[in-house]
């Protein structure tokens, strides 16, 4: 049975201050929609030389989620990977699984515009814009070309474990990746999966980060 409804059967139902609620969100998200596009390929295309490349911060476990959002954005996204540790169940093996070379982390190219750092921190799972929203933090190209290109021939890759010699506290440089040439302090150390937690110092702010261990060297 089809129920039909006349204009004037929900009204009443839904108070004015509602109604200008959902206008309100709908014009928030048009304008995130129109801002957003200050940060797609077009822009990367028509003027490369304006478009260096930032490190947004997500939540952990969300970064491929972010990349494939701002990909279909048509907003130039990375997450380099590598990887797991293969595992055993019942004398099989299970394929080890791709996972982020730096967890917490989505790498975005895109115009240095205002309107373009304020999309990209209101998606969804991002949390915030390394170095701040008002003077992010761009690097270098080299850096980018290095880190895809290494993560790509599978220089992360989980293998064995041949020792590790950092402490906790120990001063380091960091090597590879978005945050190369910055000097570091290690937080914590994994030595089976070949992992080192570091903070890493930005504009005066600590920025903590998980690194494999060939992205730091001893200073």
């Amino acid at each position: 049975m089809t129920m039909q409804h006349k204009r004037g059967d929900f009204e009443g139902r839904v108070s004015v201050k509602g109604l200008l609620k959902l206008d309100k969100i709908a014009d928030e998200q048009r304008i995130r929609i129109s801002n957003l596009a200050m940060a797609s390929r077009r822009i990367i295309a028509d003027h490369p030389e304006m478009c260096p490349w930032y490190c947004l911060s997500v939540r952990t476990g969300s970064e491929f989620t972010v990349e494939k959002y701002l990909y279909e954005e048509n907003v130039e996204a990375l997450v380099p990977t590598c990887l797991s540790a293969p595992k055993y169940s019942r004398g099989r093996i299970i394929e080890p699984k791709r996972r982020p070379v730096m967890p917490g982390y989505v790498l975005v190219q895109c115009a240095a515009s205002a309107h373009a750092f304020l999309a990209l921190r209101q998606v969804r799972h991002v949390t915030g814009i390394v170095g701040g929203a008002e003077r992010p933090y761009r690097i270098p190209l080299k850096h980018i070309d290095k880190f895809r290109e290494h993560a790509q021939r599978g220089a992360y890759d989980y293998r064995p474990i041949t020792g590790m010699s950092y402490d906790v506290g120990e001063r380091v440089k960091v090597t590879d990746g978005p945050f190369a040439s910055f000097d570091a302090e290690v937080t914590a150390i994994d030595a089976e999966k070949h992992r080192i937690t570091v903070d890493v110092e930005i504009f005066g702010r600590k920025t903590p980060v998980e690194l494999d261990i060939a992205q730091i060297e001893k200073v």
